[in-house]
């Protein structure tokens, strides 16, 4: 049986803008004064985050409407 963890916290913006791109949403939750992306603790999610190190190639301007989205939604929450 694999081993799932119920949230992923991630402080990156542009990791978390990655995994947004690949279609996995976070839940943005504050703590202190940083706003934190969770994401699901699944096996895609893992694998995503392995790619994501490896540097892959992606569509740019995907990955920035993706990334100011996420700023935006960050700041809000703040």
């Amino acid at each position: 049986m694999k081993k799932e963890y119920e949230k992923l916290p991630i402080l990156d913006i542009h990791q978390a803008a990655y995994l947004n791109l690949n279609g996995i949403k976070p839940v943005l939750t504050k703590q202190g004064t940083r706003v934190v992306f969770e994401f699901p603790g699944t096996q895609k999610v893992f694998a995503l985050i392995q790619k994501y190190n490896g540097n892959p190639s992606v569509n740019i301007l995907d990955f920035v409407s993706h990334l100011r989205r996420l700023r935006s939604q960050m700041l809000a929450a703040r």
